[in-house]
């Protein structure tokens, strides 16, 4: 159901990074964020969850106002388990000019004032639903996103969060891709092919360290990917990687990376 490619009660202090969205943690740690996009309908839900909790894995969902509203136990259900959960917007709204010119300039109209009441009004959904914060993530609806908006959410206190694409264009994703339905479409995946496609990702550099995955609680695909999440999960422990929230990707990210230790002969004084 999406073509394209979801913070605290008091806004977190503004800064010139949080403007900078989030796609991928360091390359130099074996971590890996799994994140759940849900819209409006349950979907998958359910049967996500279980996977997940089957196997210990925390993970990050973006949430949108009406999934909370249409789906509360669930979120409560999210909440208890651990899960990290950020803001998708109130509505699932279009945000830019992408479906129509392939150009991510904001919708004449929209303004700051807008995206403080889609993410706002989430929010305060979110905290009556579960007693509890929401993280201070966001993700944009069909990753329509540019430097205003991006600018207008931080000044709230909201950190964009993408998804990790390669450095080769961005040809290779870590969309998931589970979004196509048609199998006509020349972007339609098995759940097969999605799970390889994941595990193939970054092949002979980095491969998945510090990668940010996207995924769906709900779509109309009649091959559901969460058929092979469970081995999807097994796979990438299997190769040596954590599963870990978005946030515990950001803490690396913003602490000194880790200097090898000297070696004998550098560690002798000078003569």
């Amino acid at each position: 159901m999406f073509p394209f490619i979801t913070p605290p009660a008091v806004a977190a202090p503004r800064s010139q990074n949080r403007a900078v969205s989030f796609d991928r943690g360091r390359r130099d740690l074996p971590k890996i964020a799994l994140t759940f996009d849900g819209g409006s309908d349950a979907g998958e839900s359910r049967r996500i969850l279980e996977v997940l909790e089957q196997r210990g894995v925390t993970a990050t969902f973006f949430l949108t106002g009406s999934y909370i509203r249409n789906n509360p136990a669930l979120v409560r259900r999210i909440a208890a388990a651990g899960h990290e959960v950020g803001n998708h917007t109130w509505s699932h709204p279009h945000l830019t000019t992408w479906d129509r010119t392939h150009r991510h300039d904001t919708l004449a109209g929209l303004d700051r004032a807008f995206i403080e009441e889609e993410l706002s009004q989430t929010v305060q959904a979110y905290e009556s639903a579960t007693g509890q914060p929401m993280t201070a993530l966001w993700r944009a609806p069909f990753g329509e996103v540019n430097g205003d908006l991006q600018r207008w959410a931080a000044a709230a206190g909201w950190q964009h969060v993408g998804w990790t694409r390669d450095d080769l264009g961005g040809r290779h994703t870590l969309d998931s891709l589970d979004w196509v339905a048609e199998r006509s479409s020349r972007n339609y995946l098995t759940s097969e092919q999605i799970a390889a496609r994941i595990l193939s990702f970054g092949a002979g550099g980095a491969g998945l360290n510090g990668g940010v995955v996207l995924m769906h609680l709900s779509t109309r695909r009649d091959d559901q990917q969460v058929t092979r999440l469970g081995a999807l999960v097994d796979a990438l422990r299997g190769d040596g990687y954590r599963l870990v929230t978005v946030t515990e990707l950001q803490r690396d990210a913003a602490a000194p990376a880790t200097l090898p230790p000297l070696t004998a002969a550098l560690a002798q004084p000078y003569e």
